[in-house]
């Protein structure tokens, strides 16, 4: 998957950074994304995953459109006025590492506490707050050549 964004400040960038090689073989304008964006886009990011990734519940402070490059990805959605219900806390960053015997553990990184959300739609129960019942995640997968665009904070 391809994200585009359009940042307020730098982001990761690393479709031309960290993949510079790649980059070098992709078209360096993108008319479709500059005339979404109404500008060429600060952020050009690759993601790479199989059946197993999974990105935690989070809101963006960009633009971003999505492109499905091969395989499929699925999205759960939230607008900004769900925020209420996600159980936002500050915590330290974190990583999980895979010990002997597969299980995985999580390894504090140290540094500023970052917000995150902390309540899952799919096991509701689990951190809920008082107005969690009342999300309405809103489902969607792409496809093979599908793009989907999140406003800011979605």
């Amino acid at each position: 998957m391809i994200v585009f964004s359009k940042c307020h400040w730098p982001e990761n960038d690393n479709l031309r950074n960290e993949y510079a090689t790649l980059f070098s073989h992709v078209g360096k304008d993108i008319p479709w994304a500059r005339i979404a964006l109404q500008q060429k886009p600060e952020a050009i990011n690759l993601w790479i995953g199989n059946s197993l990734s999974t990105t935690a519940l989070h809101k963006d402070n960009y633009e971003n459109i999505y492109v499905q490059i091969i395989g499929q990805k699925h999205f759960v959605l939230l607008p900004p006025v769900a925020y209420a219900c996600v159980a936002e806390r500050e915590l330290v960053p974190a990583s999980y590492k895979r010990v002997d015997g597969g299980e995985l553990e999580i390894r504090e990184e140290g540094g500023e506490k970052v917000p995150f959300a902390t309540w899952d739609p799919d096991s509701e129960a689990e951190n809920e707050t008082r107005y969690s019942k009342y999300a309405r995640p809103v489902r969607v997968s792409l496809e093979k050549g599908d793009m989907l665009y999140l406003p800011t904070l979605w």
